[in-house]
């Protein structure tokens, strides 16, 4: 009878609901279809029904040149690069080898990664690099959809996104960033101390990298990730105190009911 009373309990405490439903996919930056052939282009790419659309960004605008602007997503063999919109006016050598690749000399390139539901990115891997290539991998726990042009990366810290990982140099390696949050936005970019300034001193090797592929899980549960359900955002797993009130209240309800038919 207690064992039957201790089901009824947590069962009304919804504590005994099926595990999160989740699935693990990866979406690969090759090829995909492209919107243009200029600063601002969308490429767009589908794994296991889930779209992720990729731009680039880099701290091109403003007099001190600290306002993000769209730039060049391009494509190559070892993955996607950057080509900002400042080649041969302050960032010299942007474009050609090594700098059209996401690099942090002189600018620092980023990959903005949309995704069509939230996804917990997992690992990222580049397909090419020179020299170093530490990365910055950033998600967005923020309401409503993040704005990017006109802003500084120092605004993004203040605007809801979060340093997920610091990577030091994952080479060509499908490296874990050890993320437990799930989120429709994810920035992927040369190493920047403005999101890290414990390792501020990587940023003085310049960072040059392709990035090829991203993995991660898809929440697949009713309600998705939004709801909660595949730990939401920003995806801890622990149940809120409002959450834990009610199961306590859930289990004194059934208890009481059990002493009255007593």
């Amino acid at each position: 009878m207690k064992k039957s009373l201790w089901m009824h309990a947590l069962m009304a405490a919804g504590l005994l609901a099926a595990a999160p439903a989740m699935a693990a996919t990866s979406w690969t930056f090759t090829g995909g279809s492209n919107s243009s052939s200029t600063y601002g282009n969308v490429r767009t790419y589908n794994s296991d029904g889930v779209q992720v659309q990729a731009t680039a960004w880099a701290n091109t605008g403003g007099s001190s040149n600290t306002l993000l602007e769209n730039a060049y997503l391009g494509s190559y063999s070892g993955g996607l690069g950057v080509g900002n919109r400042d080649a041969g006016n302050g960032d010299p050598g942007e474009g050609t080898n090594p700098e059209h690749a996401i690099d942090n000399d002189d600018r620092y390139d980023s990959v903005l990664l949309s995704f069509s539901q939230a996804v917990n990115l997992t690992s990222v891997k580049n397909g090419w690099y020179s020299n170093d290539s530490d990365l910055s991998v950033l998600a967005y726990i923020g309401s409503g959809t993040p704005t990017l042009a006109g802003t500084t990366y120092a605004d993004m810290v203040a605007g809801g996104w979060v340093n997920i990982a610091s990577l030091s140099n994952p080479g060509t390696n499908l490296t874990s960033t050890g993320s437990s949050v799930y989120s429709s936005y994810w920035l992927v970019g040369a190493f920047n101390p403005t999101f890290d300034s414990g390792n501020a001193n990587w940023a003085t090797g310049k960072d040059y990298a392709k990035l090829y592929a991203v993995k991660g899980s898809i929440c697949t549960a009713p309600g998705g990730a939004s709801g909660g359900t595949c730990g939401g955002t920003p995806g801890t797993g622990v149940p809120e105190p409002g959450s834990l009130a009610l199961a306590g209240l859930g289990l004194l309800g059934v208890i009481g009911l059990r002493r009255r038919r007593k």
